[in-house]
């Protein structure tokens, strides 16, 4: 779950997936996440979850890390990875959903994604996992699913996403989709920084991203407030970074 081009894929996938397979996927996501605001009944009851605890769900690529890392390659070429990090950043509801969005912004930029389109969504995205709430009690870690039987494969899972769920409020499963991929975006920012080594332009985003990476940042002062979307960054670990690592 530490592996920055998984990630990134996961990410594109999630983008491309039509509104309803989107919903399908994630809506007990989603769901769980605007319970916390009183708006809908959770998917999991949890209450004695504190305020910090964790809103997760497993997510499993159905792809090698050499077809992984092709892609990412063949992703950043055609610059998707930026546009889908500015897509991401935006907060108003447009006609389309977020995929319109994406294929709008793609023409607009003279973006072919015509070769690696066929391995998004559903080709990319082998399973999710059931809602998972985590949190950590008297230095225990403790979680509760929705569905603790839930069939999935065999192995670890490939991406993790951590949203703390009060610091995100959605209007709407799409504004839910974007603020996912933004999240992945700075898990990917994270992989990099706690490594040492700079992220790609494409990729230096703030927000939350890993949980205990904003432990870090905000306690070690070799990091700068990454997680926190109104920081002012003037160090990205540029200093260590090889020059030709993200050519």
């Amino acid at each position: 779950m530490r592996n920055p081009d998984r990630i990134a894929t996961a990410a594109a996938a999630i983008a491309t997936l039509s509104s309803d397979r989107f919903e399908a996927l994630f809506g007990d996501y989603y769901r769980q996440l605007r319970s916390i605001s009183g708006d809908v009944s959770p998917v999991v009851e949890v209450p004695d979850a504190p305020a910090n605890a964790r809103v997760e769900m497993d997510i499993y690529l159905g792809m090698s890390d050499a077809e992984t890392v092709d892609l990412v390659d063949q992703l950043a070429t055609d610059g998707v990875l930026e546009t889908l990090e500015r897509v991401a950043e935006r907060t108003t509801a447009r006609d389309g959903g977020l995929m319109g969005r994406l294929k709008t912004a793609f023409a607009r930029e003279d973006i072919d994604v015509s070769e690696t389109a066929a391995v998004f969504g559903d080709a990319v995205l082998e399973a999710v996992g059931p809602v998972a709430v985590r949190w950590t009690a008297g230095g225990t870690e403790r979680e509760v699913l929705a569905d603790a039987a839930a069939t999935v494969p065999d192995r670890d899972p490939d991406v993790r996403p951590q949203l703390l769920g009060r610091a995100y409020e959605f209007d709407d499963i799409e504004a839910f989709r974007r603020s996912l991929i933004r999240h992945l975006l700075c898990q990917v920012r994270d992989c990099y920084i706690t490594m040492g080594i700079a992220p790609p332009e494409d990729i230096r985003v703030q927000g939350p991203g890993f949980y205990d990476a904003i432990g870090w940042y905000s306690n070690h002062d070799v990091y700068q407030n990454y997680h926190d979307p109104n920081a002012t960054i003037t160090d990205w670990q540029e200093e260590h970074t090889p020059t030709d690592l993200h050519l």
